[in-house]
C-alpha cells in the first residue's frame, strides 16, 4: 500500500510539480507558522509598494531628503482624507551590478519591514498620505548598519511630519 501511495506521489511530482509545491506549504510546520493562510507570509503588502513613474518625480522633484550614513531617505507627505503610506527601495547602477544592487535593495526592504512600527502613529492619522524612498549609498554596507540606518532614518521622519502637522 505505501509503494502504491509514493509512486502516485512521484507521478504527480513530474506531471503537475505546483500541485507539489502547494502540498509542501500545508504542511503541519507551515500552518502553525500560519502562513498557509497568506500567500506571502511576512512581506511587505503589495498596496505598500511605491509604483508608476509620476510618484518617483514628484519624491524626487519636491521631496525632502534626510541624509543617513549608509543609505538616504527622500519623502514626500501631502494631506489626503484616505491617508496612506508606501514606500520605495532604489539602488543606483553606480552600486555595480544587478546582484549587488538587488542584495542591497533586500537589505533595506527586510531593515524597513523590521521597524516600519515607528511609522504607525504617522500612517493612523488617516490625512496625511507618505511617499517614501530609500536610496542605498553603499553596495558593501553590512545589513547591522543598514538596519540602525533606516532605524534612525525613519524615527527623523516620524519627528518631521509631526513637527510639519502641528506647524500647520
Amino acid at each position: 500500500m505505501a509503494s502504491a501511495y509514493a509512486w502516485q506521489r512521484l507521478m504527480v511530482a513530474m506531471y503537475c510539480p505546483a500541485v507539489v509545491r502547494r502540498a509542501v506549504t500545508s504542511s503541519p510546520l507551515a500552518m502553525s507558522a500560519d502562513l498557509s493562510n497568506s500567500r506571502s507570509g511576512y512581506r511587505l503588502p503589495r498596496r505598500s509598494i511605491l509604483r508608476g513613474k509620476d510618484s518617483f518625480e514628484l519624491i524626487f522633484r519636491k521631496g525632502i531628503r534626510l541624509a543617513g550614513t549608509h543609505a538616504d531617505l527622500r519623502y514626500v507627505s501631502y494631506p489626503n482624507p484616505a491617508g496612506g503610506l508606501k514606500v520605495a527601495f532604489i539602488a543606483g547602477r553606480r552600486l555595480g551590478n544587478a546582484v549587488q544592487r538587488n542584495h542591497g535593495k533586500r537589505l533595506l526592504r527586510e531593515a524597513y519591514r523590521l521597524q516600519q512600527h515607528f511609522l504607525d502613529p504617522v500612517d493612523e492619522q488617516n490625512d496625511t498620505y507618505v511617499h517614501l524612498a530609500f536610496i542605498l549609498k553603499s553596495s558593501r554596507s553590512s545589513y547591522h548598519q543598514i538596519f540602525t540606518d533606516v532605524g534612525n532614518l525613519l524615527e527623523r521622519l516620524r519627528s518631521h511630519i509631526n513637527n510639519s502637522q502641528e506647524n500647520s
